[in-house]
Parts: structure tokens; sequence; C-alpha cells
């Protein structure tokens, strides 16, 4: 019979932990899948163990065609493509049932294998995450457990016993994979570039505003960025991070205005010693980094705007870490025509917010002056700051002021700016984010989504552009607090969470502030490993200023010393201890050995005692004694506690 032919049956405990593996590693994936499909999985997968139990064969041919056939066409109609990171991870899991499916020999079982080591690293496509990492190894000494049962040649290894050695495995792999990840030259920016849609989860600010933009945004708690400072974090009231300008409206929306000409990027002239702070930025798909206001310095690889705005050269898809030193105080300088078009209005803005700017122009003796009566107004009118604010349908910014009264904070900025420049001071309008919580464990700020803002900026002459946030005269509790983004009913009040200070802290917060630092020290010297990272490893190692070529010569006699250590930790390695009754027979032989009486190689313990009891006549008795009870303990079916114990009383009685 040839070995195609030869019917292939594994033990029951091998079919479950080989199920076990496949649920393990397409879990993350079917979570994501519609339940159609998660169902379909399950019952192939549960279909084929049911077989493999019964030690019936696969199904055939035609129903495995089918099965694939439909299977593909439903991806397409699901997805609309088989390419992508959706459509190609949902594929591959489904390919992985349908491989489980026609599984008859080691052949299939390996490629099933490799099948589940490969989606296992599309998984990272999703998540990066600690706990990620953690399901990921957890699930890699599984696979390897099932391949080392399955590679057993008599298939009698047990489950736990292949378990450990996987485990033992990997544990003389982990220093090869620390000594490549710390050691391997690293290059600037991904090796290869992500499908279209492996960023399609990504969240953050808009490169243009509109009504409901940022409220939206606000009741999200994902993370923003997290900063760490080099001195004192700032207090709240400084904590603007700013992020994109805007310059131009149609009346609702809001987008940037022309970009810089200058052709070595814009040089601003601070005039205090500023704020030194290191950024980690979440992904967002668009090319503002966020800094505090006002950044600049630039940040290598990004242009700094005359808008004082950061743009990275690409958008930020992938992580991002860069320091950053902000100001408060710029000399006054601008471009004309950027003035002039900070004064443009809308041919639509409507009468009444023209007389409503042009009445308090008249009354002003100066821009602060009117600036203020903006402010009062905001202030004393029954205005209510919600995240759930009513539709504007025709005129957005005339509707809110004489209308709904009821907006979020690109409502009062919109509308502010807008007064302002019908009033004839340029203005505009600044988004990014307010506030920032401490992180007392790694002491730094995490800003959430949450966080999101929009503010104002107004030119005054001779001062330069000057902060105004006209949420602050609504709301004055949101400069020092954060919102609690819950949802609400239409035009309530925002509700505003307490002051760290003031907050007594659960279980669960705490934890939640330990689970935030370590994921900041993940994100730094894990994901965020790059050059930068390497070259400061190695510095604190001893080895500054060493090239890639440099890198990779360590990284070669990192390796080879590695090698040569496990080589003779393995070859080296301690025999099994013997068991206690074959220690007294040898301590015994030892004994007679100084006499002169040694043992012959194939000696049996009977023949040896018998020649021993005729050469030493006087411990005759003792040594026949010794050989019946070694010989019982040795090769007896039950190993009797008082039996060894007569043995070793024997042998010590011997001279």
């Amino acid at each position: 019979m040839s070995a195609a032919t030869v019917p292939w049956h594994p033990r029951r405990a091998l079919w479950l932990g080989l199920a076990l593996m496949l649920l393990l590693t397409a879990a993350p994936h079917l979570l994501r899948l519609p339940l159609a499909a998660t169902l379909a999985w399950l019952l192939v997968v549960g279909w084929r163990l049911n077989l493999g139990l019964r030690q019936r064969p696969a199904p055939g041919g035609w129903t495995r065609l089918l099965l694939l056939l439909l299977a593909t066409t439903a991806m397409v109609v699901q997805f609309g493509t088989l390419l992508g990171r959706e459509a190609g991870a949902a594929l591959l899991v489904l390919l992985l049932a349908l491989k489980f499916l026609e599984l008859r020999g080691p052949r299939d079982l390996n490629l099933l294998i490799f099948l589940s080591y490969f989606l296992l690293v599309v998984q990272l496509l999703f998540s990066q995450s600690v706990p990620t990492a953690l399901y990921l190894l957890a699930t890699t000494l599984v696979i390897t457990s099932v391949w080392v049962a399955f590679s057993d040649p008599a298939g009698s290894r047990p489950l736990p016993a292949s378990a450990r050695l996987a485990g033992s495995m990997l544990l003389q792999a982990l220093p090869l994979m620390l000594i490549l990840f710390l050691l391997f030259p690293r290059i600037p920016g991904p090796l290869w570039n992500l499908p279209r849609d492996a960023h399609s989860g990504v969240t953050g600010l808009s490169n243009e505003m509109e009504p409901g933009r940022i409220s939206a945004l606000a009741q999200s708690e994902a993370v923003a960025f997290r900063v760490e400072f080099a001195g004192e974090i700032p207090p709240p009231a400084l904590r603007y991070w700013r992020g994109p300008v805007f310059e131009h409206t149609d009346g609702r929306r809001w987008t940037p205005g022309e970009p810089s000409r200058e052709p070595e990027g814009f040089v601003p002239l601070p005039l205090d010693d500023g704020l030194v702070h290191q950024v980690t930025l979440e992904p967002h798909g668009e090319r503002s980094l966020l800094a505090l206001d006002r950044p600049a310095s630039g940040v290598p690889g990004a242009r700094l705007q005359a808008d004082y705005q950061l743009l990275a050269a690409r958008p930020v898809r992938e992580r991002l870490r860069y320091q950053v030193t902000s100001h408060q105080v710029f000399a006054a300088e601008e471009d004309p025509a950027r003035l002039a078009r900070s004064r443009q209005l809308p041919p639509g803005t409507s009468a009444r917010v023209r007389d409503l700017a042009d009445g308090w122009r008249q009354q002003a003796t100066s821009p602060r002056q009117l600036v203020g009566q903006a402010l009062r107004h905001f202030h004393e009118q029954p205005f209510v700051y919600t995240l759930n604010p009513p539709r504007l349908e025709r005129d957005p910014v005339d509707e809110f002021l004489f209308e709904t009264r009821r907006g979020f904070c690109e409502h009062y900025a919109a509308a502010f700016t807008t007064l302002m420049r019908a009033a004839g001071l340029p203005a505009r309008v600044v988004t990014g984010y307010l506030g920032g919580e401490r992180n007392p464990v790694g002491d730094y700020l995490v800003v959430r989504q949450s966080d999101a803002h929009a503010w104002a900026e107004v030119w005054l002459e001779g001062e330069g552009w000057w902060r105004v946030d006209p949420t602050a005269a609504v709301a004055p509790q949101r400069i020092e607090r954060g919102i609690d983004p819950r949802p609400m009913r239409e035009g309530e009040a925002v509700d505003f969470r307490l002051p760290a200070s003031e907050r007594v802290l659960s279980g669960l917060e705490r934890l939640r502030i330990y689970q935030d630092a370590l994921n900041n020290r993940w994100n730094q010297w894990v994901l965020g490993y790059g050059p930068e990272r390497q070259r400061q490893l190695l510095a604190g190692l001893g080895f500054p200023d060493l090239s890639w070529q440099g890198i990779a010569r360590l990284l070669a006699v990192a390796l080879v010393l590695v090698l040569a250590l496990l080589a003779l930790l393995i070859l080296y390695r301690p025999g099994p201890r013997p068991e206690p009754a074959r220690q007294l027979w040898d301590r015994f032989c030892r004994k007679l050995a100084r006499h002169g009486i040694r043992r012959h190689g194939p000696e049996g313990p009977e023949e040896f005692a018998r020649r021993a009891a005729a050469l030493l006549p006087r411990q005759a008795e003792n040594i026949r004694a010794i050989s019946r009870d070694y010989i019982a303990l040795r090769y007896g079916r039950h190993p009797d506690a008082a039996l060894l114990k007569r043995l070793e009383r024997g042998i010590r009685g011997l001279p």
C-alpha cells in the first residue's frame, strides 16, 4: 500500500488540540466578520472535527470546490473585492476552515499550521496593543504544541508533553528574537505600503470644519496623542493643542487658506523661552502634527506653516513620535495678503450678523474692547454649550446666533470669527484639542478625542495673533475640565468631569491609568522603536555613532555568541538524575571497589553479589540482603519506601 493511500487517523486528543488551535487563531478575525460568516466557519470546522473523531474520511473534492466558490462569492458580495485588509483577512479565515475540511494527511496538516502562523501576523494589521501581543504569543505556543504533537512518529506524545517541548523551543528562540529586534539596522518609515483600508479605523481632526464635525469626534474616548514635557506640565489654561487652521469659509464649511509660499518654510521669531515637549501621535490619516499652541521649531520631515501649523510630508498613518518647542509670545509680523484673506466674509452673510458686528464696532474704542463686547454677548445671552445641538439648515451662523443658541465649540468659534470679520478685524478659526489628563504613573498627559476643540484667533496690530476662546464665555469650566462624552438629548447642556484633584479614583480607573502607562511604554520602545531609539540604546551600551554597517557587525557578533551559548547549554545538559535505588546501588559498588572488588560490565546484581560474598565472607549475609532488596526495588512493580530505607541501612553497615 502506498503512502498516499495509508489511512491517517490521529488520536482523539490531537483532533481536539487541532480544533483549539484553529479557534484561537481565527477568533480575533471572526469577531469582525458578519454573523452568518462566523456561523458558517464554526459549522465547517465542527463538521470536519466530528468526522475526524469518528475516523471518517474528509468530504469529496466536489463538495469542497462548491464550498470554496460559495465562500469566495460571499466575500465579494460582502466587501466588493478580495483585496485589502478587511476582505483579505476574511478570505484567509474562511480558507483556513476549508483547508481543515480537506485534511487527509501530514502534508495538509503542515500547510494548515503554516497558514495559522500567517493568519496570526495578519492580526497585527488590526491591532498592535499589549493584549494583542500576549494573545498572539499564547496562540503561537498552542500552534507549536500541536505541530510538535503531530510530529511524533509514534503519535504517542501527549499534548502536555508537547506543550512543554514547544515552550522550551520558544524560550530558546527568545534571545535571538530580542537581539534581532534590538540590533537589526533600522530605517525610517515602513518597509512596504499597507493596504488602503488598513487605516480605515483611524479617527481624528479633519482638514475642514462644519457644524457637527467636532461634536461628533468629541464623543469618542480614543487616545489622540500623549505628551511628555521636559519640565513642569503647563496649567490647564495653556493646554491648547494646535491643529488645522481655517481661513476660508462659504458660510457653512471652513477650509484652510492658501498654502505658505516661503521656499524654506516659515521661520517665526519667538519672544519667550518656550516649552519643550515630546508628542506620541496616534495615526489619524491627515498631515497635521499636533503641538502645544504655538510651535516654533520644526520637526524633521515636517513643515511649519505661516499660520503656525505643523504639517507632515504625508498623511500620518502610523504612530509618530517627535519633539517640538512651543511659545506663547511672537513678534507681530504677518503677510498683508493673509490679513486681507482673514477679513473676507462669505457673500451670503446675513444682515443680522452684519448689523450686530457693526453695532459693536461703533461702540468700541479699540479692537480689544470689540472682542470683549462679543464675549459679553455670548456670556449674557442664553447660549448653551451642548454636544448634541439642533441641526442648522440654510445659514448656520445666523441661525445659531439668533435662533437656536445651542452649539458646540465649532459653532462658537465659527460665529465669533464671522462676527470679528464683519466688524473689520482679521480673524480665523483654529482647531485642535484642549486639556489633557495627567497620568501620575508615567507623568505625561493623555489627550483624547473627547478633548477636541475649536477656538478663534484675532489679529491685533502691534501685538500679533491673539487667541480668543468664545466657548469659555459660555462654559468657563471647559478650560479647566474635560467634558463627559455621554449621549444626551438634543440641546442638553454638557456635563463636565471633576478635576483630578477632586476625583476619588475607583479600582477600575486606577487599573486604566496603569494600563495606559504600560501602553505608552509599549508604543515608545516596541512599536516606536526606530532609528532614533536604537541610537539611544546603543549609546547607552557604549556604542555611540555607529553606522548601519557597524550595527550589522554588532548584530552578527551577538547572534554568534548567543547561538554558541545555546549550543553549550543543549550539548552539555546533565542527564536525568538516577532513581534512589540506583543511587544506593552505585554507592554499594563504590564501597566494594575500595576492597578491590569491581563489577564487570555485563555482570548482573545477583552474580556480582555472589562473587563479592565469596571474597568478603564476614559481610556475605549483608551483601546478599543488599542484592535482594535492590532487585526487589529496581525490578518490582511497586517501590516500597520501607524497603528503600532497609537497603540504605544495609549499605551504610558495610565497612
